[in-house]
């Protein structure tokens, strides 16, 4: 399932990202513009202004909190969520993450983080590296908080 966010959900596109969904943002209105046209019928257009834009799946996001807009749209997530997928994308670009041997990576991770990591995985298509720190830690307890509290 893709999902498309306007400019006013960037937040909650990366946590849906986080949680392995495809999901697109739209930075400016220019960008959506240039979209229109483009979308996947079966997908879903978020938003926070009615009228943004033609598609057949329009979900106003009322809040403006990133928690509580995960909560106005759980039911609408919870069929695509899958323990499989979460941290499989970019959290910048959307794109699927891919593994890199770890000597790929020493030229552009620091130092101490190549010495204390084994595991690195990088986006094919902005190269940002990501790495099993504490980070994915607290992102691993609120995806787990997050599954308990959709089923």
């Amino acid at each position: 399932m893709k999902f498309y966010c306007d400019v006013m959900l960037g937040r909650l596109s990366k946590y849906l990202r986080i949680l392995g969904m495809d999901c697109v943002y739209f930075k400016n209105n220019l960008m959506l513009r240039e979209y229109q046209g483009k979308f996947d019928e079966q997908s879903f257009f978020l938003t926070k202004k009615a009228g943004t834009i033609k598609h057949p799946h329009v979900i106003i996001v009322k809040s403006d909190s990133v928690k509580k807009q995960l909560e106005e749209i759980k039911n609408l997530i919870k069929p695509f969520v899958h323990v499989k997928t979460i941290m499989s994308r970019c959290i910048l670009c959307n794109t699927r993450l891919v593994d890199i041997q770890k000597q790929d990576v020493e030229h552009v991770v620091p130092e101490f983080i190549f010495h204390k990591y084994e595991l690195f995985r990088v986006c094919p298509t902005c190269k940002k590296v990501y790495w099993p720190g504490s980070h994915i830690e607290h992102m691993q307890k609120w995806t787990g908080e997050f599954l308990e509290h959709v089923k």
